[in-house]
């Protein structure tokens, strides 16, 4: 009689945890796409948006951007998007097709995937660990706010997260299983989480000790179980591999990545330990006061069920943070592959202090009211960081809706902000993203080179910064004023 209630409560309690997971998520779900990052969800949502506006096309998704993705003389006419196969953007698609085009649905994908991978996180450490630790990890997952606000961006990474854990924990299964629905299973998640992104593949290494953990050397050099594994691996990485085939033909398409490994040579440098280890993983996801949890769940030996699994885990994302080095220094976003394992080994050490703790060496209410200050403080630091996150672009919303209102809905809008594309998806207009760090810099050449491809309108909220200059002058001299707020200004170029 005690088992199932003790079965039920467990699974109350993951419920509790899910509804507050979904809760903290939905703050500030309808705000326009200007907040932390919108330069690459501009490009994200924009993909979506124009499945809808010009018809579904997976294998040639667009942005809204004609700016050259990579030179000035490899032109993007048919304005390309070939990262990743448009997976999320299609989901997306799918409810805007429904519902209408809102922001909110696209960032409830993100969300609805976060939620997913709670549940990943739980069962698979429910399974290797136990069920303490396992909605400890889920908590940590649900709660810390790094995790919080990117578990509902519109971008990728949410779904890359969710399939990638997916990805492993149907492998686990099959491994100990070793039936066939296992096996498909473990290939569905597999071949649909390598094609998001590229950390999945470093995760080789810890599902490698999996098969070593589980199987060991006498089924590994079986002949049956070693076809399997090959099939396994040849059919997962087939879809990406047939997808960079794909797009290899469209160069002009296909984002620059070579500067992710190690531009400036920032790798091993003082600067790359501080950024990724203070800033992001001390500072910005554990809010400095997570990190006892963190060492203690480090320190503490490794359970019989689960071996060295989460430190292999850590031991990948250490290599990938190493590997793309320029990557994970300039984007924040490039860590939220560590939450998970963060999570895990969080909990680990959280459940170590509030119950295993040896009562013969700690005073208990000291250690546990010690362990509970610095749970509070770690999520209140870390907020403390994150909460600028959900702030806009002052004047990206105001000018894009000021342009969606006041220009006809073909018309072509160049923008004078930077290079960043948040104003022009926010116009809901197509046309190219220029001013700083951009090929179309706010200068009369660029100007005059945008008017003859075709750009009928110029906005910025930045017009502050060069309206007394020769750019400045030159607008007001020669163009027509549409509209001009403390915010924004709009001209007229035909």
């Amino acid at each position: 009689m005690l088992e199932p209630k003790r079965k039920g409560k467990v699974n109350l309690r993951l419920i509790f945890i899910l509804i507050i997971a979904l809760t903290v998520r939905l703050y500030k779900l309808n705000i326009p796409l200007a907040d932390h990052h919108s330069w690459r969800q501009a490009d994200t949502a924009s993909v979506a948006r124009n499945f809808i506006k010009e018809g579904f096309d997976f294998l040639r998704p667009k942005i809204d951007n004609f700016t050259p993705l990579h030179a000035p003389d490899m032109p993007n006419s048919e304005r390309l998007f070939l990262a990743e196969p448009p997976i999320y953007n299609s989901l997306v698609a799918l409810l805007y097709y429904f519902f209408g085009i809102n922001l909110a649905l696209a960032r409830g994908v993100s969300i609805l995937s976060s939620l997913g991978s709670i549940i990943f996180i739980y069962y698979f450490v429910k399974e290797t660990d136990s069920q303490e630790v396992a909605l400890w990890a889920a908590l940590f997952f649900a709660l810390l706010p790094f995790s919080i606000y990117y578990s509902r961006v519109i971008l990728p990474e949410p779904f890359m997260v969710f399939t990638s854990l997916g990805m492993i924990y149907f492998f686990k299964n099959w491994l100990v299983r070793g039936n066939i629905t296992s096996f498909f299973l473990a290939l569905f998640w597999a071949m649909i989480s390598l094609t998001q992104k590229v950390f999945p593949l470093f995760l080789a290494l810890p599902m490698t000790y999996l098969i070593f953990k589980i199987w060991g050397w006498r089924k590994l050099l079986h002949k049956k179980y070693l076809l399997a594994l090959f099939i396994y691996l040849v059919i997962s990485i087939l879809p990406i591999v047939l997808w960079r085939r794909w797009i290899s033909q469209y160069p002009a398409g296909i984002p620059p990545y070579d500067w992710l490994f190690n531009q400036g040579g920032i790798r091993f440098r003082p600067a790359f330990f501080r950024w990724i280890f203070d800033e992001r993983i001390g500072k910005l996801i554990l809010g400095c006061w997570g990190l006892p949890f963190l060492v203690i769940g480090l320190a503490l030996k490794p359970t019989q069920k689960s071996g060295w699994f989460y430190h292999w885990w850590l031991v990948s994302f250490l290599i990938y943070i190493m590997v793309f080095a320029a990557g994970n220094v300039t984007h924040d976003y490039y860590q939220i592959v560590f939450v998970p394992i963060g999570a895990v080994f969080l909990a680990r050490g959280a459940d170590f202090l509030f119950s295993k703790a040896p009562k013969r060496y700690l005073n208990r209410f000291v250690s546990l009211t010690a362990a509970g200050l610095s749970l509070v403080f770690m999520l209140a630091f870390s907020w403390y960081q994150v909460r600028d996150f959900y702030n806009l672009q002052g004047g990206v919303d105001l000018a894009g809706k000021a342009v969606d209102s006041l220009t006809p809905k073909d018309a072509l809008i160049l923008t004078g902000d930077s290079n960043d594309a948040s104003l022009l998806y926010n116009c809901n207009r197509y046309g190219w993203s220029g001013g700083y760090a951009s090929f179309f810099p706010n200068e009369v050449a660029s100007i005059e080179k945008a008017r003859l491809l075709g750009a009928q309108y110029f906005v910025t909220t930045k017009f502050n910064q060069f309206e007394n200059l020769e750019f400045g002058r030159y607008l007001k001299d020669k163009f027509r004023l549409i509209k001009q707020t403390d915010q924004y200004i709009i001209f007229d170029l035909r």
